[in-house]
């Protein structure tokens, strides 16, 4: 009897914790929208942005560079390289205005 009381008290509290640990990366996920809605005022900020954009695409880009076949895949990375470099560049005249 205690031995099945001992599973649901884990069980009960495994549920529970396991659904705080789910419940955090919600929230900060609200907290990345909301912080997304307000717009970029200072240079830094739009660099800021400019920076995460540029790498979160060149993430992106080398996935699907991952998909091709490897005659294309060196052409492919070359490419989104070249990207992400020009996308960098952009980012970092935004601080020069």
């Amino acid at each position: 009897m205690t031995r099945k009381l001992s599973a649901f008290v884990v069980s009960a509290l495994l549920l529970v914790s396991g659904s705080a640990v789910l419940a955090q990366p919600a929230a900060m996920e609200e907290r990345l929208l909301e912080r997304g809605a307000v717009a970029d005022s200072t240079p830094q900020q739009k660099y800021r942005t400019a920076i995460n954009e540029a790498g979160g695409g060149y993430k992106l880009y080398l996935e699907e560079c991952a998909k091709m076949a490897a005659a294309e895949r060196t052409a492919c990375r070359r490419e989104a390289k070249a990207l992400y470099d020009r996308d960098m560049a952009a980012a970092r005249q935004l601080l020069r205005k």
